[in-house]
């Protein structure tokens, strides 16, 4: 019982590696072929944010976080953001400038925590989270959305609320990749220092 118990915050990902798939799949009826599936999508979507916002809090009220289970949930949430966004640019509805610069934010999210981890080996999760990061991520992962809810109304302000966000994460993303950045420059400076003692 307390091994199923354990594997529930790792099914649950897995459960939201399932619905992104229908999610992108729904999001290329919707928009490309103009089939009705707003309220499936708004569902699906629901899911798969309660799913991320609860598998890693059952992970630690179960004792059952594990390093796996934290990069599951990174590849799963990755998954979601890429696949969907893809979908989104194929159907016209986001540019692919916006694409490449998430890949490169997560790239350098991936680098950082690295590198970061190599010196401060407090933390057990294989990545460092900033403050700015962290919002940037969570408005990447609720752009698609945002954008099906949008898609429920016909106001052509939905264009600017759409493109607002963008650039705002964009600038915002800048800015979080800036200090991390120079928190690793910092770190190895430190480094350096103390070796030359």
């Amino acid at each position: 019982m307390d091994r199923v118990l354990r594997s529930i915050p790792n099914g649950m990902t897995i459960a939201r590696i399932i619905m992104t798939i229908l999610f992108d799949f729904l999001i290329f009826k919707q928009f490309l072929y103009g089939q009705d599936y707003n309220s499936t999508l708004i569902s699906l979507f629901i899911m798969i944010c309660v799913s991320d916002f609860f598998d890693g809090k059952i992970a630690r009220r179960l004792g059952a976080a594990t390093i796996l289970g934290a990069k599951l949930d990174v590849l799963a949430d990755l998954l979601y953001i890429v696949s969907s966004y893809a979908a989104l640019i194929s159907t016209h509805v986001l540019p692919l400038w916006y694409l490449v610069f998430v890949c490169i934010k997560f790239l350098e999210f991936v680098a950082t925590s690295n590198f970061i981890k190599l010196y401060k080996t407090s933390s057990e999760h294989p990545f460092i989270f900033d403050r700015v990061g962290r919002t940037v991520s969570a408005i990447f992962f609720l752009i698609p959305g945002i954008i099906c809810i949008l898609s429920l109304f016909n106001s052509s302000n939905k264009i600017y609320i759409v493109s607002i966000l963008l650039y705002s994460t964009f600038l915002a993303g800048i800015y979080s990749s800036y200090e991390r950045i120079k928190s690793c420059f910092t770190i190895a400076s430190l480094k350096y220092s103390k070796a030359r003692k």
